[in-house]
């Protein structure tokens, strides 16, 4: 017993879910208990309950409520909108890969987490409260901030409470989670949104968002050892950044799938929060209307994202994901030509179906690219993939909305055609990614050096 708990104190195991395994185990017996069990399941459903948590927060503010605040409460446009949310993202995009790789040194992610949590709750409850609009676009950009930097922790601790027989299947429950975490924002946040307006939404969003992720902060361990956060270790992890980057062609086949996620989920994130804008200026929908829309979208991806998840662990990741990109293809395409309302209520329908589908199955495929002992890493590089996407979609959309300008609603529809590229792109080159572990840079570096070491031949 003791052997064990040493081997994952010294962060010796590969896989932690073995680490709570064993210590859950009787010395005496060698049988587990019932109570060591349900022990063993609670990290597990607290990291679920997180994915419920954090969707509070995306439904609420970038969904719904705040590009409403700003375009019907404030005097914004959605101009304004996506312009910030694009400036968020590229803050991500920027400071993601070094605290994926800050959190593989430290080995700390659960309070990294709590504090991205905690302080992204503070600016989203603090929106509307003074200032104005500029002032609302400032707490919002630093909240999303927040909330993006902390799915980089959320995503990596998926190897603290899984294995990989059943890491597809976990994902999958997450997503089902963070899908009901939708409805429940609708259904807890309407009445006070009808009585109060959109700003009413933001300091409920807030404690609901913590809330709900507290456990993930109490029940999720972390094994190995940890150091001390210091200046040194954050600008060595920028330095590993760059020696990743530098050692690209060794990783070509992980760069190469963090491009795919790049040019899909550009037009994922893009839709996601642009999707209500769309449906009451080119659909006609009221925003009550564009509401119960949503909520049947997401009804029907709460039950296909643990079918999703079945897949992803039954027929591996690569497969699902593809598949889910050619039903977003069809989604997107056929969103930029319906005429009549109800083919706007189907679209809804077949895009619940896959929704879930790209989250779901990429952060899986991405833990059995990533070499081991660099998934924080990695999570970060995949955050910033996704977060980049995040800026150039949204820019792309107000560009282009704002260029043809006098085509009035058909500007929409044609930036809906462009976000489209993106995912036939994206699609195109996930078929080049092969589904295989890198190695370590570690051993690349013991392999350079040695090569170093030989007597080099000159020319007299």
């Amino acid at each position: 017993m003791r052997f064990y708990r040493n081997n994952c104190d010294m962060g010796q195991s590969t896989q932690p879910l073995e680490c709570v395994n064993m210590l859950n185990i009787s010395p005496a017996t060698g049988n587990t208990s019932l109570a060591a069990r349900i022990r063993r399941l609670i990290p597990t459903g607290s990291w679920v309950l997180y994915d419920f948590s954090d969707t509070i927060f995306s439904a609420s503010i970038l969904t719904f409520y705040f590009p409403l605040w700003v375009t019907e409460d404030s005097g914004g446009t959605d101009t304004h909108f996506t312009l910030a949310l694009s400036g968020s993202m590229l803050l991500v995009a920027a400071t993601g890969p070094m605290l994926g790789t800050l959190s593989d040194r430290l080995n700390r992610r659960v309070p990294l987490l709590a504090v991205s949590v905690l302080t992204c709750a503070i600016c989203t409850a603090l929106i509307g409260f003074f200032g104005g609009l500029a002032t609302g676009l400032v707490l919002f950009i630093l909240a999303n901030f927040l909330y993006q930097s902390g799915l980089i922790f959320y995503n990596s601790l998926i190897i603290n409470v899984s294995g990989e027989e059943n890491r597809g299947i976990i994902s999958g429950i997450g997503i089902g989670a963070g899908y009901i975490g939708l409805i429940v924002t609708f259904l807890a946040l309407s009445p006070w949104v009808d009585t109060a307006g959109n700003q009413a939404a933001f300091l409920p969003t807030a404690l609901l968002y913590v809330a709900f992720a507290i456990p993930l902060f109490i029940f999720v361990k972390e094994f190995g050892s940890t150091q001390k956060i210091e200046l040194g270790l954050v600008k060595e992890s920028y330095r590993q950044l760059y020696r990743t980057f530098k050692r690209a062609r060794h990783h070509a086949n992980l760069f190469r799938f963090l491009v795919a996620r790049f040019l899909y989920m550009e037009a994922v994130n893009t839709v996601t929060s642009l999707f209500v804008i769309y449906l009451t200026t080119v659909g006609n929908f009221e925003a009550s209307e564009a509401r119960t829309m949503i909520i049947l979208a997401v009804v029907i991806a709460i039950a296909s994202s643990w079918l999703t998840g079945y897949f992803v662990s039954r027929f591996g990741p690569k497969p699902v994901l593809a598949v889910a990109l050619l039903g977003w293809i069809a989604v997107v395409l056929a969103a930029s030509v319906a005429t009549e309302q109800w083919m706007y209520w189907v679209i809804a329908g077949v895009m619940g179906l896959f929704w879930a589908g790209p989250q779901i199955a990429d952060r899986v495929l991405l833990t059995n690219l990533s070499p081991k002992g660099q998934v924080g890493e990695f999570f970060g590089l995949f955050q910033m993939s996704g977060r980049l996407s995040a800026v150039v979609g949204p820019a792309l959309w107000a560009l282009t909305t704002y260029a043809l300008l006098s085509w009035e609603d058909t500007r929409y529809r044609i930036a809906v055609l462009v976000i489209a590229l993106f995912l036939i792109l994206g699609y195109v080159v996930l078929n080049f990614v092969q589904v295989r572990r890198e190695p370590p840079d570690l051993e690349e570096d013991e392999e350079s050096d040695s090569v170093s070491e030989q007597p080099v031949a000159t020319a007299e």
